[in-house]
C-alpha cells in the first residue's frame, strides 16, 4: 500500500519514486502538482489566493501562488532554468458561493495567477480538472501516474497520465 500524504491549506507535500499526493475539499483552492519526469519525483502545493500580501508567505509559501511555484522547485532542487522539463497538473479554483461579490472570485484569480506563473516557468500542463461551482478532493499516484478527481455533485474522473508524463511501466 503506497503512502497517501496529503496537502493541508497552504502546505506542501512531495514524494519520489512512489506515493501517492492529494488534497480533500478544494473549493476556491488550487492543488498545484509539479512532476519531474527524469527523477520520478512529485511536489503538490495546496494553494488558497494568488498573490502574498503579509509575512505568513515566510513561514506558509505553498499558501500564495506567488511563493508557492517557487517553493516547489526548491523541494525538487530545481533552478527556474531547468523548470520547463516539469508537468503540471492543476485541481481546484472553483466558485463555491455564487451570492458572493463578482470582484472576489478567488477560485478564477487562483487559476489565472498559477497559469500565468507556469507560462512564465515554461511549464506545460498535461492535466487540468479546474473552475466549476463545486468542489474537489483528489489523489495522485506518483509511481502510475493515475490521477482520481472526485467532485462534489458531479461524476468521478480517473485518468492514466502515464504517458503524459512519462513514466515507464514495468513488465509484470
Amino acid at each position: 500500500m503506497a503512502t497517501v500524504k496529503l496537502a493541508g491549506m497552504g502546505e506542501i507535500v512531495w514524494a519520489c519514486g512512489a506515493g501517492v499526493l492529494g488534497c480533500i475539499g478544494l473549493g476556491s483552492c488550487v492543488g498545484t502538482l509539479l512532476f519531474d519526469p527524469r527523477t520520478q519525483m512529485a511536489a503538490l502545493a495546496h494553494v488558497m489566493l494568488p498573490e502574498a500580501h503579509d509575512q505568513d508567505a515566510l513561514t506558509t509559501p505553498g499558501k500564495y501562488a506567488t511563493t508557492a511555484l517557487p517553493a516547489l522547485l526548491r523541494v525538487m532542487d530545481l533552478s527556474p532554468a531547468l523548470a520547463s522539463r516539469l508537468k503540471a497538473i492543476l485541481i481546484g479554483g472553483g466558485e463555491l458561493f455564487q451570492n458572493r461579490s463578482q470582484t472576489l472570485r478567488i477560485g478564477e484569480r487562483n487559476v489565472e495567477k498559477v497559469h500565468q506563473l507556469l507560462r512564465e516557468l515554461r511549464i506545460d500542463v498535461v492535466f487540468e480538472h479546474t473552475r466549476g461551482s463545486f468542489g474537489r478532493s483528489f489523489e495522485f499516484d506518483v509511481a502510475t501516474g493515475f490521477i482520481k478527481v472526485r467532485a462534489v455533485g458531479a461524476s468521478t474522473v480517473e485518468k492514466d497520465l502515464a504517458a503524459v508524463l512519462g513514466i515507464q511501466r514495468r513488465a509484470a
